[in-house]
């Protein structure tokens, strides 16, 4: 679902792609057209292509909900989403997804805002791949910024991921740190699995630490690790779905950590 911004939807082909182009802006940061339009006999569409490659998203895009209802807007053969070397908080990430025999519909918000709606799709594919290296960089530069807080020097980082399953990844991090005179030596465990139902949870988070220092950030991590255990995330119900079917998930690990996500309208 798409907030584009303005009370009355486009129709003219041109109007339509720069309305969409504006919508992405809003949450996109990016130099440049994003998304391109193709079209021969409006509103039948060839292909929309969005080119997120370079753009960097500092926060989620806008969630809307339709008040009423929708109506048909328009079809197209394939949405194209390329997204090389995006900036997602400050983590490098290649994105690509594309979706075939699209349906879009349109309606409005409770403010009168026109929203563009993915209706129906017959199958379609999501693939995120974020680098070993980048996401240790980016522990750094999180954990850095937490531990000094509590006077903590983080010397080094190191991070080794592997798969598991299908649908299961684990990651040794291991972590040298100091404070004043004081260094330790942080190893901590992390097992994230979906389930068939396709419930995303970590289902292990463990600390060891050598020392007084080690000790000290094991406990201090120790609350926080107990209620990340205790929460789950049902990949069905995230709302970018829509009415669209989760179909499979598959994550695999090599020099990067790939996450795909095929989809697809509800087969009757």
């Amino acid at each position: 679902m798409i907030p584009l911004g303005r009370k009355d939807f486009p129709s003219p082909r041109e109007d339509l792609a720069q309305a969409l182009d504006a919508a992405f802006h809003r949450f996109v940061q990016k130099i440049g057209r994003i998304v391109d339009l193709r079209s021969r006999v409006f509103p039948l569409v060839d292909e929309i292509r969005i080119n997120l490659d370079g753009g960097k998203l500092d926060s989620p895009p806008p969630l809307a909900k339709v008040e009423g209802e929708t109506q048909r807007a328009f079809e197209t053969a394939v949405v194209n989403v390329t997204g090389r070397n995006i900036s997602i908080r400050g983590v490098p990430v290649d994105l690509r997804m594309e979706i075939h025999d699209v349906v879009f519909d349109k309606g409005a918000d409770a403010n009168g805002e026109a929203l563009l709606v993915l209706h129906r799709a017959r199958e379609g594919q999501l693939v995120l791949a974020a680098g070993q290296l980048n996401l240790e960089q980016a522990i750094i530069r999180i954990a850095g910024e937490r531990a000094r807080l509590y006077g903590i020097e983080l010397e080094q980082v190191r991070l080794a991921m592997r798969a598991r399953g299908r649908r299961s990844l684990a990651a040794d991090l291991q972590i040298w740190a100091k404070k004043f005179f004081a260094r330790a030596k942080i190893d901590i465990y992390v097992q994230f699995d979906i389930t068939n139902e396709f419930v995303a949870k970590i289902s292990q988070l463990k600390c060891r630490g050598d020392g007084k220092l080690g000790s000290f950030a094991c406990a201090t991590l120790q609350p926080l690790f107990q209620r990340i255990l205790e929460k789950s995330l049902p990949l069905k119900s995230l709302p970018l779905l829509g009415d669209l079917q989760l179909r499979d998930v598959h994550v695999a690990v090599a020099d990067t950590v790939d996450l795909r996500i095929d989809f697809g309208s509800h087969q009757a």
